[in-house]
């Protein structure tokens, strides 16, 4: 084998072994939220009078419109597939990138990029064999699409195989995506920074794209595609055309450039001169981690503007009964919950990297983790403040807006406490602990939408009491406050006794 290739299938076994866990999460979350909708749509749309009115309600709801397009079948397999179309893609496009991102520069920030690079392990083993499982995990994922909707639901077979190569293709060309953005950026948070940004443009186009141009962006593609209808299989040779040029642009720029540099520089990296003194582990932290919760505050904010601006130009009434900015919050709110948790992983990065233990020497224990901790618990409440100021200034609405988004900081909270005391308790739980909370809170959503689970039951996850169609009153996030500082006390006791990460 050529030399910068030498090593590649070790790393393919390397690699499948290690996260042969998380693969399989990947999978069963990707094949599970399809055929949840078949289950849930045949469930309340069980006439064909019923799906017609769906379609038309659909059409005058600007979210759906937005973000999925018109309905153009109003079969139940049309429906599923227009449901389901920018879902699947996320999920897909979301795991590749972060699973590209993870075996490449997050290995060189580690450390053991340089380990294994002493061996006879070639230059573009690890992107080879990056590219190889991620485009494996989704052929498995087409498979069982093509099989489980046909089987389970009598779909079609050539409509249901359609539906799993654009998810399929769209996701293996979101990794190879990750894999050119790790090639781009001096360190893993600055890469899936990137790498998200680019999975968000192209899934989130919003009003700006009109419906006859939006086959340019990924989110178009499954519209393109219409699986179970006009089928145009075509399609899927798209995003695979962009994966192997993406693909291509990362081998360059890894032959090309030093083992952990890149062009784009990183604040948390070693880059560039501190000036002023850092007093105290807080100052650390802002330093390291101070720039990006700004960029996500600026984003959101200007996000919310946006949003706020257009919801002034649609009716009041949505598919939910509830106002376009209403439902825009919400899920702003939930996306806030998602960075919540990137910033509250902080502290085990850092001790991850072997960056928190020279520290440890010179500061106390509780004083290192507090500096992280103050950071992880004033990021959501920036963010959302940006949230309520946007989407209010933007609908002529500052005070409602404000208090509706700032009801949210208590949830926010107790995301990062359950993922600070799972960090202190057993650190490497930490991620999937936090992680698992935000996709099973999100999939309550679903279920209490849908009548599955009762209220009660929505009310004790973190997005339960901020619903639009709820009002508990200020009792649910009280409580939520009150769960994040034991949380955070326990994290903290735990971190204070338990030994470093070896």
């Amino acid at each position: 084998m050529n030399g910068r290739f030498a090593g590649a299938v070790t790393l393919v076994r390397l690699i499948a072994r290690r996260d042969r866990g998380l693969m399989a999460l990947w999978v069963g979350v990707a094949v599970a939220v399809p055929l949840f909708n078949a289950y849930s749509l045949a469930a309340l749309l069980p006439t064909e009078a019923a799906r017609v009115a769906f379609a038309e309600i659909s059409a005058a709801n600007p979210i759906a419109t937005a973000l999925l397009g018109r309905v153009h079948d109003t079969s139940i397999e049309g429906l599923v597939a227009w449901r389901s179309s920018v879902q699947s893609l996320l999920i897909t496009g979301l795991a590749g990138l972060l699973f590209a991102v993870r075996h490449t520069r997050a290995e060189e920030d580690a450390g053991r990029r340089e380990l294994v690079a002493a061996n006879a392990v070639g230059r573009h083993a690890a992107i080879s064999a990056v590219m190889v499982l991620a485009a494996a995990v989704n052929l498995v994922i087409v498979a069982l699409l093509a099989a489980g909707l046909p089987l389970g639901f009598g779909y079609p077979v050539g409509g249901s195989l359609l539906f799993g190569l654009t998810a399929g293709a769209g996701g293996t060309m979101f990794a190879a995506c990750g894999l050119l953005a790790a090639q781009l950026c001096q360190s893993a948070p600055l890469a899936r920074t990137v790498a998200v940004g680019v999975l968000v443009a192209g899934l989130v186009p919003g009003v700006v794209v009109p419906e006859e141009r939006i086959g340019i962006l990924p989110a178009g593609w499954p519209r393109v595609a219409r699986a179970y209808g006009d089928e145009r299989w075509w399609v899927p040779l798209v995003p695979l055309a962009f994966a192997v040029v993406l693909g291509l642009a990362a081998y360059v720029l890894s032959a090309r450039r030093d083992l952990g540099a890149g062009l784009l520089p990183d604040r948390a990296g070693s880059t560039g001169p501190v000036r002023g003194k850092l007093r105290s582990p807080a100052g650390l932290a802002w330093r390291l981690y101070g720039g990006q919760a700004a960029t996500w505050t600026i984003a959101l904010g200007t996000a919310g503007l946006g949003v706020g601006w257009v919801s002034t130009s649609f009716e009041a009434g949505t598919l939910t009964g509830h106002t376009l900015l209403e439902i825009f919050t919400y899920v702003f709110c939930m996306l806030v919950a998602c960075l919540t948790v990137v910033a509250a992983l902080r502290p085990y990065a850092e001790e991850r990297r072997g960056r928190a233990e020279p520290l440890l020497a010179l500061t106390g224990r509780s004083r290192w983790l507090s500096g992280h901790v103050a950071l992880g618990l004033a990021t959501p409440v920036a963010m959302l403040l940006a949230v309520g100021l946007g989407t209010g200034l933007g609908a002529g609405a500052p005070l409602a807006q404000l208090g509706r988004a700032l009801l949210f900081v208590p949830a926010a909270w107790a995301v990062a406490g359950l993922t600070i005391a799972a960090y202190g308790l057993r650190p490497r739980a930490a991620a999937p602990a936090a992680w698992g909370t935000i996709v099973l809170s999100a999939l309550c959503v679903a279920l209490w939408e849908g009548g599955t689970i009762g209220e009660t039951a929505f009310l004790l996850t973190p997005f339960g009491y901020g619903h639009p169609a709820l009002s508990p009153g200020f009792l649910a996030p009280a409580a939520f406050a009150l769960v994040a500082a034991v949380l955070v006390g326990v994290g903290g006791a735990a971190f204070a006794r338990r030994d470093l990460i070896g």
